[in-house]
């Protein structure tokens, strides 16, 4: 019998790295390509401050605002639309240095684009500003400013934008240690499902009247107090003080990770699998009276072998049993138990300001640092696990309402 001859093998390895890469040249292109425009907008808008003074200040000298028009910059050999902002001085039009310096330079060419991808640290910075000013004829004085208002508009974006027109199922604050100060973060879910930054402060450490600045922001700028929603928070005990005076009634989720996490630095290694064990069984639960009762052998046995743990874990009380006391479904609970969102954005915050050897003190170079490190994380968060299951925690939310307080104890 003859054989039927075997088809060939595909062989998609070639084509799919080659896939895989251009996919990586046009996502790290389009990232440049924006982080240029940026820039080009903050210089644009500096040269006009300069000439005119502020925006809305009465006549600066003989130099005043006129609108803009339409105008182009090179950007990688292609001319690209940008909206040119416009100066005029005894009725004439006065053309920016910066708008005439991108008509020549290409800002993408590949030596600032080198620049470019090493990142903008403190070794990297001087170069970089060597090469654009040099390239262009400005001064260099002119592009620094241009880099500090690019990441103090992504701070005002921040601390500013409109929060009425959003309703929230949760608020998760947290904070890290930004070059010995500490940045209160707040990343706010909507009943959509979205992740908002919506809003942080420094100071020299988690402070109750940090919390309180940040959170009465809020308010200010659209936040309801009349809809409830679950805050979570890491293990501080001055943001849980700095809630409860402004949101006074609002259930509150301590984070279970951050309380694990304490309790095990006390606690002996020969233990350390017998309290996850323990605690992955109290929190897992659906069941509110059973999670409840493991939390109260939980304490037991931990007061037979270290009261530093005991202690660490009965200062949140039963309030990382929140989200399962008010019935939150099994995907949107693990979602909500944690200020593991947060978390993730901080990673992208450390390996950027990492960069960083010196910090001004006394400025506000830390939180413009982190306003555009944060940003730049916002663009890549996805909707929150367990969407689907919104509306039935609402309503949980929405009956918990009539109590000034969720009774868990």
């Amino acid at each position: 019998m003859k054989k039927t001859p075997e088809a060939p093998l595909a062989q998609p390895t070639i084509s799919l790295v080659q896939d895989t890469l251009g996919q990586i040249r046009e996502a790290l292109a389009l990232q440049m390509r924006g982080s240029a425009l940026e820039l080009l907008h903050a210089m644009f808008q500096e040269e006009q401050a300069r000439l005119c003074g502020p925006v809305f200040s009465r006549k600066h000298g003989k130099f005043h605002r006129g609108g803009s028009d339409p105008g182009s910059v090179l950007l990688q050999g292609q001319r690209i639309a940008v909206k040119k902002p416009r100066v005029k001085a005894d009725g004439e039009e006065v053309v920016l240095e910066s708008y005439a310096a991108f008509q020549d330079f290409d800002l993408l060419c590949e030596r600032v684009q080198a620049h470019m991808i090493r990142g903008v640290s403190t070794r990297n910075y001087e170069p970089l500003l060597d090469e654009i000013a040099g390239s262009t004829g400005l001064k260099k004085s002119s592009v620094s400013k241009a880099f500090v208002a690019g990441s103090r508009e992504a701070l005002e974006l921040i601390n500013g934008r409109s929060l009425l027109e959003y309703s929230w199922l949760a608020v998760m604050i947290d904070s890290l240690s930004f070059a010995g100060r500490a940045v209160t973060v707040a990343l706010g879910i909507t009943v959509k499902g979205e992740k908002i930054i919506m809003g942080l402060r420094t100071g020299n450490s988690e402070s109750a009247e940090v919390v309180k600045d940040l959170l009465a922001s809020f308010i200010e700028r659209g936040m309801s107090t009349d809809e409830r929603c679950l805050f979570v928070l890491d293990g501080a005990k001055a943001l849980r003080k700095g809630v409860g005076q402004v949101f006074s009634g609002f259930p509150i989720q301590r984070c279970i990770r951050h309380k694990e996490r304490n309790a095990l630095e006390y606690l002996p290694k020969q233990y350390h699998m017998e309290f996850r064990r323990r605690w992955k069984l109290i929190h897992g639960s659906a069941n509110h009276a059973l999670a409840k009762g493991e939390y109260e052998k939980l304490l037991e046995w931990l007061g037979n072998i270290n009261h530093e743990a005991l202690a660490s874990i009965e200062e949140a009380g039963a309030e990382t049993l929140t989200a399962i006391a008010l019935g939150a479904p099994r995907e949107l609970r693990k979602s909500l138990q944690s200020t593991n969102p947060i978390e993730s954005i901080f990673d992208g915050v450390r390996a950027k300001s990492a960069r960083v050897k010196n910090w001004k003190s006394g400025s506000d170079q830390i939180a413009r640092w982190a306003a555009i490190s944060l940003l730049e994380g916002e663009k890549k968060l996805r909707c929150i696990r367990g969407i689907k299951e919104i509306p039935i925690m609402l309503a949980k939310l929405r009956e918990s309402s009539l109590q000034s307080e969720v009774a868990i104890a």
